[in-house]
C-alpha cells in the first residue's frame, strides 16, 4: 500500500467544486522582469510547462540561486534542463520519475489523465546529451514510497509536478517541506488551474488548514503555485 498521508477527515469538509483560492500575486512581486535567463528546448507538449511558466520558473532560480534542486516528476526532462541551465555552476539538481517497470502504474495511484504521461519513452529525453547532464541525478521511484531521507534537509528548492491524485500532492507537498534545509527555500507546485481538481483541491486543503502552508502563492495567469521560506527575500 501507498505510505500516503491521511487527509481523509480533512478531505471530507473541503467541497469538490472549491475553486482557486490561494491568493493570487504577480510574477514580477517575486522575480525582477530584468533577470537574464537561458532557455532551452522551447517546444511544449501536452505535460510541460507553458513557456510563461518556464520562464518564470528560470527567473526564480536565476536569482535565488539555489544550489541544491529537487523535482519530482522528471516526464521528458524539459523542466529539469532549464532549471539546471539557470542554476549556478556548483548546483547539483536531483530529479525522480518513475521506473520503466513501474508503467503503467496501477490504479488508484494515478488518474486515468496521468497515464499519457507515465507512459513516455525516455524519461529526460530533453537533458540527454546536453552539456548540462553532468549536473543532474536522475532518480527512480514512487514518491509514495521513495526513501527521500538521503536528500532530507539538504535541498533548497523543490519542484513538484508528479502524481496528480489529490493523495499524492498532499504527500509530495509533505515529502518536500522534509526536503527543504531548515525549512528555508522554496517550493513551486504545477498544474494548480484549469485542468487538475485534486491538484488544486490538495493545495486549497493545505492552504486552508497547514500553517506551515499558509503563505502560498498562486503566480497570476499561469498554474503555478509558490511557497517562499526565507529569511530574507530578493537579493
Amino acid at each position: 500500500m501507498c505510505e500516503l498521508f491521511n487527509y481523509q477527515r480533512i478531505k471530507e469538509t473541503i467541497r469538490p467544486e472549491l475553486k482557486a483560492i490561494i491568493p493570487e500575486i504577480s510574477a514580477d512581486d517575486l522575480v525582477r522582469n530584468n533577470t537574464l535567463i537561458e532557455m532551452r528546448e522551447l517546444s511544449w507538449i501536452d505535460g510541460n510547462a507553458s513557456t510563461e511558466e518556464l520562464i518564470f520558473i528560470a527567473k526564480l532560480v536565476r536569482q535565488y540561486k539555489p544550489n541544491r534542486l529537487f523535482e519530482i516528476g522528471t516526464f521528458d526532462g524539459r523542466t529539469t534542463l532549464n532549471l539546471t541551465c539557470n542554476s549556478s555552476p556548483d548546483a547539483r539538481v536531483y530529479t525522480l520519475d518513475l521506473p520503466d517497470e513501474n508503467r503503467p502504474v496501477k490504479k488508484p495511484a494515478t488518474l486515468d489523465g496521468d497515464m499519457s504521461f507515465v507512459n513516455k519513452t525516455a524519461t529526460g529525453s530533453r537533458f540527454h546529451g546536453t552539456d548540462c547532464e553532468d549536473k543532474i541525478t536522475q532518480l527512480y521511484g514512487d514518491s509514495a514510497t521513495f526513501d527521500f531521507s538521503p536528500y532530507e534537509n539538504k535541498m533548497n528548492f523543490v519542484y513538484i509536478d508528479g502524481a496528480h491524485t489529490y493523495e499524492y500532492i498532499l504527500n509530495d507537498s509533505e515529502k518536500a517541506l522534509r526536503l527543504l534545509r531548515d525549512r528555508q527555500g522554496i517550493i513551486l507546485w504545477h498544474d494548480y488551474k484549469w485542468v487538475w481538481d485534486d491538484v488544486r483541491r490538495a493545495l486549497n486543503t493545505l492552504y486552508l488548514t497547514r500553517s506551515e502552508f499558509k503563505n502560498l502563492k498562486h503566480i497570476k495567469d499561469t498554474s503555478l503555485v509558490c511557497l517562499m521560506n526565507y529569511r530574507t527575500h530578493i537579493e
